[in-house]
């Protein structure tokens, strides 16, 4: 995940994702992040939680694992355009579902 300049990269359709590990890329504006706790465990920090909105005016979260957070903390900006690759899209449970997207994208 990289911020880019939204001229030079067109924006991303979320309903072409396919589950897996793949080549695939998006381009997306973030939305909003916060930091994740499970609330199971005296609120253990998990990671960090961020919304994405496509050219569709679809909204889809992403999840960022703790292993993965000195990466990219320091570029995370509300209302930047976003670049992603070298990520994981999975079926999203009901338990953890915040968007209407069945998928939701790891960084793990």
């Amino acid at each position: 995940m990289s911020s880019c300049d939204a001229a030079v990269v067109a924006p991303t359709s979320f309903d072409t994702l396919r589950l897996g590990r793949s080549a695939q890329v998006t381009v997306a504006p973030l939305l909003r992040f916060w930091d994740s706790r499970n609330i199971k465990e005296q609120g253990e920090f998990m990671g960090i939680t961020l919304l994405f909105l496509d050219e569709q005016n679809s909204v889809i979260h992403e999840f960022i694992h703790t292993a993965r957070l000195t990466h990219y903390r320091p570029s995370l900006r509300s209302g930047s355009i976003v670049k992603g690759s070298r990520f994981e899209v999975a079926r999203c449970t009901n338990m953890y579902k915040i968007t209407d997207n069945p998928f939701v994208i790891l960084l793990e």
